[in-house]
């Protein structure tokens, strides 16, 4: 199972992968979660709306998106020739698939997909299982092949068309992706706050269980409910540190 460069995305795929191929394995880690922001300039050397985006999102970050997002375009064009990607059934990891194909459709060159059985997973999301949740037993056993023209021309444009798309929130059902608004997830919050104050962390978790089509993460819900205390929509107990989502209550305005 050896080969010169792996591709995952996220850190913790990638120490999965690591117990399988070796602590020397060249293990590379896409850091940029798909399923959320604009994608319109993405590709970008410097991607700016996304990366105004995640400041907004999540301005306590330990990254500097200023720097990570553009390193992570960086890092797709410098992928060398001999390359697997390594995924599992999630959005962003199908998202990656197809932004990984229009790279290298680019540059004239494939890749080598592998997608391990994710029979018996139990995950986050329905019908979803990102690598991260595979038994190394299932990464050993996995196998793959390297796409044809034609199977790289078509992801390309489908991720071509998804940088189209003007919706923030992208879903995954297997085959498709689904398109979701700030509004149907303010909905889904909303619905969940009552006239009389609750702690943010019990609303987070209900909103969060409720994920269609891509995990919700706390860091989602802290932003959401800033947002919506912002548009007078909701009242916090107190203001303090507004991005600690467990540090007051809420309820309707």
């Amino acid at each position: 199972m050896s080969v010169s460069c792996n591709l995952v995305l996220g850190d913790f795929a990638a120490d999965l992968l690591r117990q399988s191929l070796g602590p020397y394995a060249d293990i590379r880690i896409h850091q940029d979660d798909l399923t959320l922001g604009p994608l319109n300039d993405i590709d970008h050397v410097y991607p700016a709306s996304r990366i105004q985006f995640w400041n907004e999102v999540f301005p306590l970050s330990s990254f500097d998106f200023s720097d990570v997002l553009p390193a992570g375009n960086a890092q797709l064009a410098a992928l060398p020739e001999d390359l697997t990607l390594w995924i599992g059934t999630s959005c962003g990891e199908a998202l990656l698939l197809r932004r990984l194909a229009w790279w290298r459709y680019q540059k004239g060159q494939s890749f080598k997909l592998i997608i391990p059985d994710t029979t018996g997973v139990s995950s986050y999301v329905a019908g979803q299982v990102a690598l991260s949740l595979i038994s190394p037993e299932q990464i050993e056993s996995a196998c793959g092949e390297r796409l044809s023209h034609a199977q790289l021309q078509k992801l390309a444009q489908e991720w071509q068309d998804l940088c189209q798309q003007k919706s923030t929130f992208r879903g995954w059902n297997g085959q498709t992706f689904q398109y979701l608004t700030e509004t149907a997830l303010d909905t889904e919050m909303l619905a969940l706050i009552t006239d009389n104050y609750l702690p943010c962390r019990q609303i987070a978790g209900l909103w969060m269980q409720a994920a269609k089509g891509f995990f919700r993460s706390d860091v989602l819900a802290m932003w959401r409910l800033r947002c919506l205390a912002a548009q007078g929509l909701i009242e916090m107990e107190s203001h303090p540190d507004q991005h600690d989502l467990y540090a007051f209550k809420v309820r309707k305005k």
